[in-house]
């Protein structure tokens, strides 16, 4: 389905007696056209060859391919395969369709390809491939869990040296990982200090990414700026109050409440555990899934450079704010990921020892 989404039209937009037809990879090709690299880089991997390559290494694993290779091969290749998953964002870039449909069906005609329904059959399989992907199974092929022994119930496990492999999920109380060979940590070092460093980051792009223009439309050879907070003016304004609502919250407040979620975590970190403790690790669980979800505006963006293409009658280019945000938005997703939510819940004593350590 996603091969077939590739090689047909995917949307026709139409007006005043010009079309413009596009297929899926011109999202990308046409932001290069405009000097927007890395924006092009970014679509062209999140939406076409990160979940190829997924696809396609997914099936010879499967079939057992793991238990036939040498394991240093199968190591390397398993722990590549499954670091692809999070930056995969085909469903996010399905409904970045939709909103930009939304946006501009007023203005013209929109007829969509093979490719759009072939798209949409890609997600829904490629979604149904993920809930039975089955790691657990896949690293059994190359090493069997070990299982631990002496081990005492009664205590927590970072008071008996228990380390769990942040890649394969082994218990083990040596330095590596005796099955994938990772690096193990009681918790992960340097947590805090790295997960604050990318929020900084973040918020330091989130500033130019809500002032500056996120593209620039030209409509009769008058062109005008649109920022984030402009965009969803006009569509509460137009009436589609529903996607107004999504797009506000997904990049509006969506960010800024993930920084602040995320650095109120980095303080409580410094406190005791106590009976909050469970409801502040689900609401980091919360914030690491839905942190990729403010990527919607940049898919929007995307899909409207690439489609609205008829000189000056009526053309939009991509503006600078949409780099700055899609910066802040990987910045983000980097800093949920660095961050260790076992700090969480560790003594005082225990947060001591692994400073020293």
């Amino acid at each position: 389905m996603l091969l077939s989404s590739m090689f047909y039209p995917f949307i026709s937009f139409s007006s005043s007696g010009l079309t413009q037809t596009i297929t899926l990879p011109d999202a990308a090709r046409i932001l290069f056209n405009y000097d927007s690299e890395l924006l092009g880089l970014f679509i062209d991997l999140s939406i076409i060859a990160l979940p190829m390559s997924l696809l396609i290494i997914l099936i010879p694993l499967h079939l057992g391919l793991l238990q036939t290779l040498p394991e240093g091969i199968a190591r390397r290749l398993l722990k590549f395969t499954l670091a692809l998953e999070p930056w995969i964002m085909s469903e996010i870039f399905l409904i970045g369709v939709l909103v930009s449909m939304v946006k501009i069906m007023s203005l013209a005609d929109i007829s969509f390809g093979v490719s759009f329904w072939a798209y949409i059959g890609f997600v829904i399989l490629y979604i149904g491939a993920l809930t039975h992907l089955n790691k657990p199974r896949l690293w059994a092929q190359i090493k069997p869990a070990a299982i631990l022994e002496d081990t005492s119930h009664a205590k927590r496990a970072i008071e008996q040296n228990i380390k769990a492999c942040h890649v394969c999920h082994q218990l083990c109380k040596s330095t590596v990982c005796p099955r994938c060979h990772t690096k193990t940590h009681i918790r992960n070092p340097n947590s805090v200090q790295k997960a604050a460093a990318w929020l900084v980051t973040s918020v330091l792009c989130y500033i130019p990414a809500n002032l500056l223009p996120i593209m620039h439309t030209t409509s009769l050879g008058d062109e005008s700026p649109s920022t984030l907070i402009g965009g969803v003016l006009t569509l509460w304004k137009s009436g589609s109050y529903p996607i107004a609502i999504i797009i506000f919250l997904a990049s509006v407040v969506v960010p800024l409440a993930k920084a602040l979620v995320l650095s109120f975590l980095c303080i409580m970190v410094a406190k005791p555990a106590n009976k909050h403790t469970k409801g502040y690790t689900k609401i980091y669980q919360l914030t690491e899934f839905i942190g990729k979800w403010s990527m919607i505006d940049v898919f929007v963006v995307a899909i409207l450079v690439a489609l609205v293409q008829l000189g000056n009658l009526m053309s939009i280019t991509p503006g600078l704010g949409i780099v700055f945000f899609t910066v802040m938005v990987i910045c983000q997703m980097m800093a949920a990921h660095a961050f260790d939510p076992r700090l969480l819940w560790d003594t005082p004593k225990n947060k001591h020892s692994e400073n020293k350590a």
